[in-house]
């Protein structure tokens, strides 16, 4: 398994991740666009040269601090269960220790078990209880 951050020249395995998340067809154009646009971040597991996992976020500049915001998580139904969305996200993380963002979050609802159990599992820590849940991730 082959987890990578896409940086521009990696269009098409941008418009391949973008199909796992039911958003596509992603133009080229598009693509190239997304890639060269430093507030936006994507990562992209890989198996045999096909994309079984996609995550994607954004760069969040406040003042006091930088932010990533984890928008979406995405796994190959015939690849769940396997660590690789966990997998994804320690690659963030890993970049945000170099840096670039000093918190990284994500949203959810409490009754998504799969999601709550691997936002925990990648070392998330949820507040106290409300409908809507947000863990924090530090790198």
């Amino acid at each position: 398994m082959d987890i990578r951050i896409l940086r521009p020249g990696d269009e098409n395995l941008l418009i391949q991740a973008v199909e796992l998340a039911d958003e596509g067809p992603l133009p080229p154009a598009r693509a190239s666009a997304h890639l060269a646009d430093l507030a936006l971040v994507s990562v992209v597991a890989l198996e045999d040269g096909q994309a079984v996992g996609f995550v994607y976020g954004h760069v969040l500049r406040r003042f006091e601090a930088t932010s990533f915001f984890i928008y979406a998580v995405d796994t190959a139904p015939s690849h769940q269960r396997r660590g690789i969305a966990k997998a994804m996200i320690a690659a963030l993380v890993a970049e945000g220790a170099t840096g670039r963002w000093d918190e990284m979050f994500v949203l959810t609802n409490r009754g998504n078990a799969a999601a709550m159990a691997l936002y925990a599992s990648a070392g998330g820590v949820s507040p106290p209880p409300d409908d809507v849940v947000m863990f924090d991730f530090e790198g």
